[in-house]
């Protein structure tokens, strides 16, 4: 789906909100808003897999960063978008509609008709 920069500015605060580093944030911000698979160790975090993510995790990786990404998928990730491989397999499966339909829901983004607005008030 194509976002305004308004909505990706919405959906990066959320980021900011909780310190996420940039490669885990925008890993994310590709899943929720693409649909793109975001790798067995993303995978494994958010299908709460705690062994195959430490198994499949980077040595840069922290502690500190894990919990900052957990923190933001506890407060912000749409409770259907993880929690088990099925949870993850089925939001890259959904198509851009139903994707932003979500997305919406949980107010990451703004709707399409917030984002004519506003895109119209720059101008």
């Amino acid at each position: 789906m194509n976002l305004t920069k308004h909505s990706d500015r919405k959906l990066e605060a959320t980021f900011d909100q909780w310190e996420v580093d940039e490669e885990y944030s925008e890993v994310m911000y590709n899943y929720l808003v693409h649909g793109f698979e975001p790798g067995s160790f993303f995978i494994s975090v958010l299908a709460n897999d705690f062994m195959g993510a430490i198994n499949r995790s980077h040595p840069g990786n922290t502690v500190s960063a894990l919990k900052r990404l957990v923190g933001w998928i506890r407060d912000y990730m749409p409770p259907t978008a993880w929690g088990s491989y099925g949870a993850v397999k089925a939001w890259v499966d959904l198509d851009t509609r139903e994707r932003r339909q979500i997305l919406e829901e949980h107010s990451l983004i703004y709707t399409e008709q917030e984002e004519t607005w506003r895109v119209l008030n720059d101008a």
